[in-house]
């Protein structure tokens, strides 16, 4: 019977809206990720990544003088003498009223200690059901976005992955984690400049928030994600209320082996319904970290897409910089 619910839940849904000429497909009744039917043939799609050129960085060199203030000497700029090509990873424990202390790695990129005049982007990585805050460090999701900034093919970056705490993770992540983030670290704390992405459970999760918090993130990455029982209404209702607003950019993608793909074909769908600009792929491979570590450099570039020409720096903000 809950397949006829939801035909009705949708049914009410798109009388809200403008009626495209097929329904989305109804969801799931028995897993914890849903489970659709997959259509006979999905063509596979190589991603389209556009990026700008690399910013040109030009830096501030003191002009000469004949001789020494007499009471401020001048300093040359800590960020002049930085020439490390590596980040950083720290490992905190954020603290949340909603779940006890959540760990979590940050990785803060080359010279952000000595480039304190700057502020940067945030990316959120959520890990898959029975691993930890380490998984995506060890895909390589650091040293991919070492790499990358070096060859200047993304932004500095900070790269933020919490620990799953379980089910109140929402709200801990929106009321704890983002705002330990932002008020400890020299972030842009702007949707423009937040992305939110997971593998697997991660993935369930991160579609959970990127719908339901909208204004907080700009871009969003479903890996082999597994949308959660009893959340398909939710995401159809979340979808519904941004028909009209703005959307995050989504990329979505599964291996053709991959036993679960029923949840990102359905979530293909659900998008195309509600007119999400969003890219899917489905591709060789299963769902394993073999498959999510040999495309950790795409999705680091598509989170980083809209990051490459921006520049900020404390003169947006009001605010001090964070130690």
């Amino acid at each position: 019977m809950r397949w006829l619910s939801l035909v009705f839940v949708v049914s009410l849904l798109a009388a809200c809206a403008t009626a495209p000429a097929t329904l989305p497909p109804s969801a799931p009744t028995k897993a914890k990720a849903s489970a659709i039917n997959t259509p006979s043939s999905i063509a596979s799609v190589t991603p389209s990544l556009t990026t700008a050129p690399p910013p040109t960085l030009t830096p501030t060199i003191p002009a000469p003088t004949t001789a020494a203030p007499a009471t401020e000497p001048t300093e040359l700029s800590v960020t002049e003498a930085c020439t490390s090509r590596v980040g950083t990873v720290e490992s905190v424990s954020i603290p949340s009223p909603d779940t006890g202390p959540i760990r979590a790695r940050i990785y803060l990129p080359p010279c952000y200690a000595g480039h304190r005049e700057r502020r940067y982007p945030v990316l959120y990585l959520l890990h898959g059901r029975g691993f930890t805050e380490d998984q995506w460090e060890r895909l390589g999701a650091v040293a991919g976005a070492d790499e990358l900034i070096a060859a200047g093919e993304i932004a500095p970056l900070l790269i933020v992955m919490p620990r799953d705490p379980g089910e109140r993770f929402d709200p801990a992540l929106v009321e704890a984690v983002i705002p330990y983030v932002d008020s400890t670290y020299r972030t842009v704390a702007e949707r423009a400049a937040r992305a939110i992405g997971g593998l697997s459970r991660g993935g369930g999760w991160a579609v959970h928030f990127g719908l339901k918090y909208a204004e907080t993130f700009g871009r969003l990455g479903l890996h082999s994600p597994a949308v959660f029982y009893d959340n398909e209404y939710n995401i159809l209702e979340w979808s519904r209320r941004l028909r009209d607003r703005p959307k995050p950019a989504v990329y979505l993608d599964v291996g053709e082996g991959d036993g679960n793909r029923h949840s990102p074909a359905w979530l293909d769908q659900v998008f195309t319904w509600f007119d999400f600009g969003h890219t899917y792929i489905v591709r060789p491979g299963g769902h394993t970290e073999r498959y999510w570590a040999r495309h950790v450099r795409e999705y680091l570039k598509f989170y980083a897409a809209d990051w490459r020409q921006a520049t900020w720096n404390t003169e947006r903000d009001a605010a001090e910089p964070a130690p």
